[in-house]
Protein backbone atom coordinates (compact mmCIF):
# COMPACT_ATOMS: atom_id res chain seq x y z
CA UNK A 1 0.00 0.00 0.00
CA UNK A 2 2.84 2.35 0.91
CA UNK A 3 4.74 1.48 -2.28
CA UNK A 4 1.60 2.04 -4.35
CA UNK A 5 1.00 5.40 -2.70
CA UNK A 6 4.61 6.46 -3.15
CA UNK A 7 4.59 5.46 -6.81
CA UNK A 8 1.27 7.15 -7.40
CA UNK A 9 2.44 10.32 -5.67
CA UNK A 10 5.68 10.34 -7.67
CA UNK A 11 3.75 9.97 -10.92
CA UNK A 12 1.38 12.82 -10.01
CA UNK A 13 4.31 15.05 -9.08
CA UNK A 14 5.87 14.29 -12.46
CA UNK A 15 2.72 15.36 -14.28
CA UNK A 16 2.45 18.63 -12.36
CA UNK A 17 6.15 19.34 -12.79
CA UNK A 18 5.93 18.71 -16.55
CA UNK A 19 3.13 21.28 -16.88
CA UNK A 20 5.04 24.00 -15.00
CA UNK A 21 8.18 23.00 -16.89
CA UNK A 22 6.41 23.63 -20.22
CA UNK A 23 5.07 27.00 -19.09
CA UNK A 24 8.43 28.10 -17.66
CA UNK A 25 10.50 27.19 -20.72
CA UNK A 26 8.01 28.58 -23.26
CA UNK A 27 8.08 31.92 -21.45
CA UNK A 28 11.89 31.83 -21.63
CA UNK A 29 11.74 31.46 -25.40
CA UNK A 30 12.67 27.79 -25.81
CA UNK A 31 11.64 26.01 -28.98
CA UNK A 32 8.37 24.16 -28.56
CA UNK A 33 9.72 20.78 -29.68
CA UNK A 34 12.54 20.85 -27.09
CA UNK A 35 10.15 21.91 -24.34
CA UNK A 36 7.65 19.16 -25.12
CA UNK A 37 10.36 16.53 -25.56
CA UNK A 38 11.83 17.28 -22.13
CA UNK A 39 8.33 17.35 -20.58
CA UNK A 40 7.64 13.92 -22.10
CA UNK A 41 10.90 12.59 -20.65
CA UNK A 42 9.75 13.81 -17.22
CA UNK A 43 6.49 11.87 -17.61
CA UNK A 44 8.34 8.76 -18.75
CA UNK A 45 10.73 8.89 -15.78
CA UNK A 46 7.95 9.36 -13.25
CA UNK A 47 5.26 6.96 -14.51
CA UNK A 48 6.80 3.86 -12.90
CA UNK A 49 6.74 1.87 -16.15
CA UNK A 50 9.56 -0.11 -17.74
CA UNK A 51 11.73 1.29 -20.52
CA UNK A 52 10.25 -1.13 -23.05
CA UNK A 53 6.70 -0.08 -22.11
CA UNK A 54 7.54 3.60 -22.59
CA UNK A 55 9.13 2.93 -25.98
CA UNK A 56 6.06 0.94 -27.01
CA UNK A 57 3.84 3.87 -26.00
CA UNK A 58 6.00 6.23 -28.10
CA UNK A 59 5.78 3.85 -31.07
CA UNK A 60 1.99 3.69 -30.82
CA UNK A 61 1.79 7.49 -30.66
CA UNK A 62 4.09 8.06 -33.63
CA UNK A 63 2.28 5.53 -35.81
CA UNK A 64 -1.25 6.57 -34.81
CA UNK A 65 -3.81 8.07 -37.16
CA UNK A 66 -3.92 11.19 -34.98
CA UNK A 67 -0.20 11.80 -35.52
CA UNK A 68 -0.49 11.25 -39.27
CA UNK A 69 -3.49 13.54 -39.61
CA UNK A 70 -2.08 16.37 -37.51
CA UNK A 71 1.37 16.38 -39.10
CA UNK A 72 0.01 16.22 -42.66
CA UNK A 73 -2.38 19.08 -41.87
CA UNK A 74 0.32 21.26 -40.32
CA UNK A 75 2.72 20.69 -43.20
CA UNK A 76 0.09 21.34 -45.87
CA UNK A 77 -1.18 24.50 -44.17
CA UNK A 78 2.28 26.02 -43.71
CA UNK A 79 3.38 25.14 -47.24
CA UNK A 80 0.29 26.73 -48.76
CA UNK A 81 0.61 29.87 -46.64
CA UNK A 82 4.30 30.27 -47.47
CA UNK A 83 3.83 29.84 -51.22
CA UNK A 84 0.77 32.10 -51.34
CA UNK A 85 2.63 34.93 -49.63
CA UNK A 86 5.94 34.61 -51.47
CA UNK A 87 4.37 34.78 -54.96
CA UNK A 88 2.68 38.08 -54.05
CA UNK A 89 -0.87 36.72 -53.96
CA UNK A 90 -1.49 38.12 -50.46
CA UNK A 91 -0.50 41.63 -51.51
CA UNK A 92 -2.81 41.44 -54.54
CA UNK A 93 -5.65 40.23 -52.35
CA UNK A 94 -5.30 43.28 -50.12
CA UNK A 95 -5.13 45.70 -53.05
CA UNK A 96 -8.26 44.20 -54.60
CA UNK A 97 -10.12 44.71 -51.32
CA UNK A 98 -9.04 48.33 -51.18
CA UNK A 99 -10.45 49.01 -54.63
CA UNK A 100 -13.73 47.20 -53.98
CA UNK A 101 -14.66 48.56 -50.55
CA UNK A 102 -15.23 52.27 -49.84
CA UNK A 103 -15.93 52.43 -46.12
CA UNK A 104 -12.75 52.73 -43.96
CA UNK A 105 -14.58 51.19 -41.01
CA UNK A 106 -15.21 48.04 -43.02
CA UNK A 107 -11.59 47.97 -44.20
CA UNK A 108 -10.37 48.22 -40.61
CA UNK A 109 -12.22 44.97 -39.97
CA UNK A 110 -11.46 43.27 -43.27
CA UNK A 111 -7.71 43.86 -43.54
CA UNK A 112 -6.72 42.07 -40.30
CA UNK A 113 -9.34 39.39 -41.00
CA UNK A 114 -8.09 38.80 -44.55
CA UNK A 115 -4.46 38.59 -43.50
CA UNK A 116 -5.29 36.12 -40.73
CA UNK A 117 -7.36 33.93 -43.04
CA UNK A 118 -4.84 33.75 -45.85
CA UNK A 119 -1.55 33.92 -43.96
CA UNK A 120 -0.06 31.49 -41.44
CA UNK A 121 2.84 33.76 -40.38
CA UNK A 122 3.34 33.81 -36.57
CA UNK A 123 2.81 37.32 -35.24
CA UNK A 124 0.97 38.09 -38.49
CA UNK A 125 -0.79 41.10 -36.96
CA UNK A 126 2.25 43.14 -37.94
CA UNK A 127 1.44 42.49 -41.63
CA UNK A 128 -1.94 44.20 -41.45
CA UNK A 129 -0.80 46.98 -39.07
CA UNK A 130 0.36 49.40 -41.84
CA UNK A 131 -2.93 48.90 -43.73
CA UNK A 132 -4.91 49.59 -40.57
CA UNK A 133 -2.83 52.67 -39.76
CA UNK A 134 -3.26 54.23 -43.20
CA UNK A 135 -6.99 53.49 -43.30
CA UNK A 136 -7.52 54.75 -39.75
CA UNK A 137 -6.16 58.19 -40.63
CA UNK A 138 -9.39 58.93 -42.49
CA UNK A 139 -11.34 58.45 -39.26
CA UNK A 140 -8.75 60.12 -37.00
CA UNK A 141 -8.74 57.11 -34.67
CA UNK A 142 -6.34 56.97 -31.74
CA UNK A 143 -3.35 54.56 -31.85
CA UNK A 144 -4.94 52.37 -29.17
CA UNK A 145 -8.18 52.06 -31.14
CA UNK A 146 -6.25 51.18 -34.28
CA UNK A 147 -4.21 48.61 -32.37
CA UNK A 148 -7.39 47.08 -30.95
CA UNK A 149 -8.97 46.86 -34.40
CA UNK A 150 -5.84 45.17 -35.75
CA UNK A 151 -5.71 42.61 -32.94
CA UNK A 152 -9.41 41.90 -32.39
CA UNK A 153 -10.45 41.30 -35.98
CA UNK A 154 -7.36 39.30 -36.81
CA UNK A 155 -7.92 36.91 -33.93
CA UNK A 156 -11.66 36.56 -34.28
CA UNK A 157 -11.08 35.13 -37.75
CA UNK A 158 -8.09 33.03 -36.65
CA UNK A 159 -10.44 31.41 -34.14
CA UNK A 160 -12.66 30.02 -36.91
CA UNK A 161 -10.30 29.47 -39.83
CA UNK A 162 -10.04 25.77 -40.72
CA UNK A 163 -6.29 26.26 -41.16
CA UNK A 164 -5.69 27.25 -37.52
CA UNK A 165 -3.19 24.70 -36.17
CA UNK A 166 -4.80 24.85 -32.72
CA UNK A 167 -8.20 23.94 -34.18
CA UNK A 168 -6.59 21.12 -36.13
CA UNK A 169 -4.95 19.89 -32.92
CA UNK A 170 -8.20 20.05 -30.93
CA UNK A 171 -10.05 18.11 -33.63
CA UNK A 172 -7.29 15.50 -33.85
CA UNK A 173 -7.05 14.90 -30.11
CA UNK A 174 -10.77 14.86 -29.34
CA UNK A 175 -11.94 13.09 -32.51
CA UNK A 176 -14.52 15.82 -33.12
CA UNK A 177 -14.50 17.18 -36.67
CA UNK A 178 -13.32 20.65 -37.61
CA UNK A 179 -16.79 21.26 -39.07
CA UNK A 180 -18.38 20.57 -35.67
CA UNK A 181 -16.01 22.97 -33.92
CA UNK A 182 -16.80 25.63 -36.51
CA UNK A 183 -20.51 25.04 -35.99
CA UNK A 184 -19.97 25.96 -32.33
CA UNK A 185 -17.52 28.84 -32.74
CA UNK A 186 -18.80 30.65 -35.85
CA UNK A 187 -21.97 31.97 -34.09
CA UNK A 188 -19.78 33.14 -31.19
CA UNK A 189 -17.46 35.00 -33.53
CA UNK A 190 -20.36 36.54 -35.46
CA UNK A 191 -21.83 37.98 -32.26
CA UNK A 192 -18.49 39.25 -30.92
CA UNK A 193 -17.66 40.65 -34.36
CA UNK A 194 -20.80 42.78 -34.20
CA UNK A 195 -20.20 43.81 -30.58
CA UNK A 196 -16.65 44.89 -31.44
CA UNK A 197 -17.92 46.91 -34.42
CA UNK A 198 -20.27 48.84 -32.13
CA UNK A 199 -17.63 49.41 -29.44
CA UNK A 200 -14.86 50.43 -31.84
CA UNK A 201 -16.63 52.27 -34.67
CA UNK A 202 -20.09 53.47 -33.58
CA UNK A 203 -18.90 57.02 -32.92
CA UNK A 204 -17.16 57.33 -36.27
CA UNK A 205 -19.22 58.32 -39.35
CA UNK A 206 -18.89 56.60 -42.69
CA UNK A 207 -16.24 58.25 -44.86
CA UNK A 208 -16.05 57.29 -48.52
CA UNK A 209 -12.36 57.00 -49.30
CA UNK A 210 -11.11 56.69 -52.86
CA UNK A 211 -7.88 54.76 -53.04
CA UNK A 212 -5.48 54.47 -55.94
CA UNK A 213 -7.16 52.39 -58.57
CA UNK A 214 -10.51 54.09 -57.88
CA UNK A 215 -13.50 51.83 -58.71
CA UNK A 216 -14.83 54.58 -60.98
CA UNK A 217 -11.77 54.19 -63.16
CA UNK A 218 -11.13 50.49 -62.77
CA UNK A 219 -13.75 47.91 -63.44
CA UNK A 220 -15.13 46.40 -60.27
CA UNK A 221 -15.65 43.10 -62.04
CA UNK A 222 -11.93 42.91 -62.82
CA UNK A 223 -11.04 43.55 -59.18
CA UNK A 224 -13.53 40.95 -58.01
CA UNK A 225 -12.09 38.39 -60.41
CA UNK A 226 -8.59 39.19 -59.17
CA UNK A 227 -9.73 38.83 -55.56
CA UNK A 228 -11.34 35.44 -56.21
CA UNK A 229 -8.32 34.31 -58.21
CA UNK A 230 -5.71 35.04 -55.56
CA UNK A 231 -7.96 33.61 -52.83
CA UNK A 232 -8.89 30.53 -54.88
CA UNK A 233 -6.39 28.09 -53.27
CA UNK A 234 -7.99 28.62 -49.86
CA UNK A 235 -11.54 28.82 -51.16
CA UNK A 236 -11.12 25.54 -53.01
CA UNK A 237 -9.45 23.81 -50.05
CA UNK A 238 -12.21 24.93 -47.68
CA UNK A 239 -14.92 23.83 -50.13
CA UNK A 240 -13.37 20.41 -50.70
CA UNK A 241 -12.54 19.82 -47.03
CA UNK A 242 -15.71 21.11 -45.37
CA UNK A 243 -18.44 20.89 -47.99
CA UNK A 244 -17.31 17.80 -49.93
CA UNK A 245 -15.75 15.84 -47.09
CA UNK A 246 -12.40 15.37 -48.84
CA UNK A 247 -9.56 14.40 -46.50
CA UNK A 248 -8.38 17.85 -45.46
CA UNK A 249 -4.64 17.40 -46.14
CA UNK A 250 -5.57 16.30 -49.67
CA UNK A 251 -7.84 19.33 -50.08
CA UNK A 252 -4.94 21.56 -49.02
CA UNK A 253 -2.62 19.86 -51.50
CA UNK A 254 -5.13 20.70 -54.23
CA UNK A 255 -4.98 24.31 -53.02
CA UNK A 256 -1.18 24.22 -53.26
CA UNK A 257 -1.46 22.93 -56.82
CA UNK A 258 -3.75 25.82 -57.76
CA UNK A 259 -1.39 28.29 -56.08
CA UNK A 260 1.38 27.22 -58.47
CA UNK A 261 -0.52 28.70 -61.42
CA UNK A 262 -1.67 32.03 -59.93
CA UNK A 263 -0.11 34.99 -61.78
CA UNK A 264 2.13 32.69 -63.76
CA UNK A 265 4.14 34.82 -66.25
CA UNK A 266 3.48 34.34 -69.96
CA UNK A 267 7.15 33.86 -70.74
CA UNK A 268 9.37 31.05 -69.48
CA UNK A 269 6.65 29.27 -67.51
CA UNK A 270 8.78 26.16 -66.81
CA UNK A 271 11.38 28.31 -65.04
CA UNK A 272 8.69 30.12 -63.04
CA UNK A 273 7.21 26.79 -61.96
CA UNK A 274 10.65 25.53 -60.88
CA UNK A 275 11.13 28.71 -58.85
CA UNK A 276 7.79 28.17 -57.16
CA UNK A 277 8.69 24.59 -56.38
CA UNK A 278 11.87 25.90 -54.72
CA UNK A 279 9.78 28.41 -52.73
CA UNK A 280 7.45 25.62 -51.65
CA UNK A 281 10.32 23.44 -50.45
CA UNK A 282 11.77 26.32 -48.43
CA UNK A 283 8.38 26.67 -46.74
CA UNK A 284 8.69 23.24 -45.11
CA UNK A 285 8.21 23.99 -41.40
CA UNK A 286 9.88 21.02 -39.70
CA UNK A 287 9.91 22.60 -36.19
CA UNK A 288 6.12 22.93 -36.26
CA UNK A 289 5.70 19.38 -37.58
CA UNK A 290 8.06 18.02 -34.92
CA UNK A 291 6.29 19.98 -32.18
CA UNK A 292 2.96 18.58 -33.36
CA UNK A 293 4.27 15.01 -33.23
CA UNK A 294 5.67 15.46 -29.72
CA UNK A 295 2.36 16.99 -28.58
CA UNK A 296 0.68 13.72 -29.59
CA UNK A 297 3.30 11.70 -27.66
CA UNK A 298 2.98 13.98 -24.61
CA UNK A 299 -0.80 13.66 -24.78
CA UNK A 300 -0.61 9.85 -24.74
CA UNK A 301 1.79 9.84 -21.78
CA UNK A 302 -0.51 12.25 -19.96
CA UNK A 303 -3.49 9.96 -20.58
CA UNK A 304 -1.51 7.12 -18.98
CA UNK A 305 -0.96 9.11 -15.76
CA UNK A 306 -3.76 7.71 -13.62
CA UNK A 307 -2.64 9.46 -10.43
CA UNK A 308 -3.20 12.93 -11.80
CA UNK A 309 -6.59 11.97 -13.15
CA UNK A 310 -7.47 10.59 -9.72
CA UNK A 311 -6.44 13.91 -8.15
CA UNK A 312 -8.68 15.80 -10.55
CA UNK A 313 -11.52 13.39 -9.82
CA UNK A 314 -10.96 14.00 -6.13
CA UNK A 315 -11.31 17.76 -6.57
CA UNK A 316 -14.51 17.27 -8.54
CA UNK A 317 -15.83 14.85 -5.91
CA UNK A 318 -15.09 17.46 -3.24
CA UNK A 319 -17.40 19.90 -4.95
CA UNK A 320 -15.33 21.59 -7.66
CA UNK A 321 -17.77 22.04 -10.55
CA UNK A 322 -16.59 20.35 -13.73
CA UNK A 323 -17.45 23.45 -15.73
CA UNK A 324 -15.08 25.52 -13.59
CA UNK A 325 -12.26 23.15 -14.49
CA UNK A 326 -13.27 23.11 -18.17
CA UNK A 327 -13.11 26.91 -18.29
CA UNK A 328 -10.28 27.66 -15.87
CA UNK A 329 -7.59 25.14 -16.86
CA UNK A 330 -7.32 26.01 -20.59
CA UNK A 331 -7.70 29.74 -19.89
CA UNK A 332 -4.91 29.83 -17.31
CA UNK A 333 -2.49 27.76 -19.41
CA UNK A 334 -3.28 29.89 -22.48
CA UNK A 335 -2.75 33.12 -20.55
CA UNK A 336 0.53 32.02 -18.98
CA UNK A 337 2.09 30.48 -22.09
CA UNK A 338 0.74 32.90 -24.70
CA UNK A 339 0.52 29.84 -26.94
CA UNK A 340 -2.84 28.35 -27.87
CA UNK A 341 -1.41 25.09 -29.18
CA UNK A 342 0.58 24.51 -25.99
CA UNK A 343 -2.45 25.36 -23.87
CA UNK A 344 -4.63 22.79 -25.63
CA UNK A 345 -1.78 20.27 -25.54
CA UNK A 346 -1.71 20.62 -21.75
CA UNK A 347 -5.43 20.97 -21.00
CA UNK A 348 -7.09 18.41 -23.27
CA UNK A 349 -5.16 15.33 -22.08
CA UNK A 350 -5.97 16.29 -18.49
CA UNK A 351 -9.67 16.91 -19.11
CA UNK A 352 -10.59 14.09 -21.49
CA UNK A 353 -10.23 11.07 -19.15
CA UNK A 354 -12.59 12.25 -16.43
CA UNK A 355 -15.36 13.73 -18.58
CA UNK A 356 -18.44 11.55 -18.68
CA UNK A 357 -19.61 10.02 -21.98
CA UNK A 358 -22.34 12.66 -22.24
CA UNK A 359 -19.71 15.41 -22.02
CA UNK A 360 -17.46 14.14 -24.82
CA UNK A 361 -19.08 16.49 -27.29
CA UNK A 362 -18.37 19.75 -29.04
CA UNK A 363 -20.58 21.54 -26.52
CA UNK A 364 -17.89 21.07 -23.86
CA UNK A 365 -14.78 20.77 -26.00
CA UNK A 366 -15.92 23.90 -27.84
CA UNK A 367 -15.80 25.72 -24.49
CA UNK A 368 -12.32 24.31 -23.84
CA UNK A 369 -11.21 25.62 -27.23
CA UNK A 370 -12.76 29.05 -26.63
CA UNK A 371 -11.36 29.32 -23.12
CA UNK A 372 -7.88 28.37 -24.24
CA UNK A 373 -8.10 30.89 -27.05
CA UNK A 374 -9.38 33.65 -24.74
CA UNK A 375 -6.44 33.09 -22.38
CA UNK A 376 -3.91 33.08 -25.22
CA UNK A 377 -5.60 36.10 -26.83
CA UNK A 378 -5.19 38.26 -23.71
CA UNK A 379 -1.79 36.97 -22.65
CA UNK A 380 0.92 39.60 -22.02
CA UNK A 381 3.37 37.28 -23.83
CA UNK A 382 1.17 36.99 -26.93
CA UNK A 383 3.45 37.84 -29.89
CA UNK A 384 0.79 39.72 -31.88
CA UNK A 385 0.08 42.01 -28.93
CA UNK A 386 3.75 42.80 -28.51
CA UNK A 387 4.31 43.52 -32.24
CA UNK A 388 1.15 45.59 -32.57
CA UNK A 389 2.04 47.59 -29.47
CA UNK A 390 5.51 48.27 -30.85
CA UNK A 391 4.07 49.41 -34.17
CA UNK A 392 1.35 51.74 -32.84
CA UNK A 393 3.33 52.85 -29.74
CA UNK A 394 0.41 52.34 -27.38
CA UNK A 395 0.50 51.97 -23.57
CA UNK A 396 1.00 48.20 -23.18
CA UNK A 397 -0.99 47.80 -19.95
CA UNK A 398 -3.98 49.65 -21.39
CA UNK A 399 -3.84 47.57 -24.57
CA UNK A 400 -3.67 44.25 -22.71
CA UNK A 401 -6.52 45.29 -20.42
CA UNK A 402 -8.78 46.11 -23.38
CA UNK A 403 -7.85 42.90 -25.18
CA UNK A 404 -8.86 40.88 -22.14
CA UNK A 405 -12.23 42.64 -22.10
CA UNK A 406 -12.88 41.24 -25.58
CA UNK A 407 -11.58 37.84 -24.48
CA UNK A 408 -14.07 37.87 -21.61
CA UNK A 409 -16.86 38.87 -24.00
CA UNK A 410 -15.91 36.02 -26.33
CA UNK A 411 -15.92 33.43 -23.55
CA UNK A 412 -19.17 34.75 -22.04
CA UNK A 413 -20.96 34.58 -25.39
CA UNK A 414 -19.65 31.03 -25.85
CA UNK A 415 -20.90 29.90 -22.44
CA UNK A 416 -24.33 31.42 -23.07
CA UNK A 417 -24.67 29.81 -26.50
CA UNK A 418 -23.53 26.45 -25.07
CA UNK A 419 -26.68 26.41 -22.93
CA UNK A 420 -28.73 26.17 -26.11
CA UNK A 421 -26.42 23.91 -28.09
Amino acid sequence: MINWFASDLFEGAGVIFSIFFIIFLIRRGWKMYWVLLLATVILALSNGQTLSYNFLLIYRSVTSYTAFYLISMVLAITLLGHLHQKIGAMEQLVMSLRRLIHDPRALLMIFPAAVSLFSTVPGGAIISAPMVEETGRDLKMSPTELAMSNIVYRHLIVLITPFNSSLVLAAGITGISITSYLGFTVPVVAIVFAIAAVLLFSRYPRVAKKYSGDPEKAKKSRDLVKLLTVASPYILAIFLGLACGVFFPVALMVGIGVCFFINLPEKNKPKALRNRLSILIRGFNWPMALSTLIIVIYKDFMLEAESFQQAVHYLVDQGLPVMVLIVALPFVTGFITGNNTASLGIALPILIPFLGPDMLSVRYFGIVYLSSYAGYFGSPVHLCTYLTNEYFKTPLYSLIKQINVYGAIMLTVGLILALFY
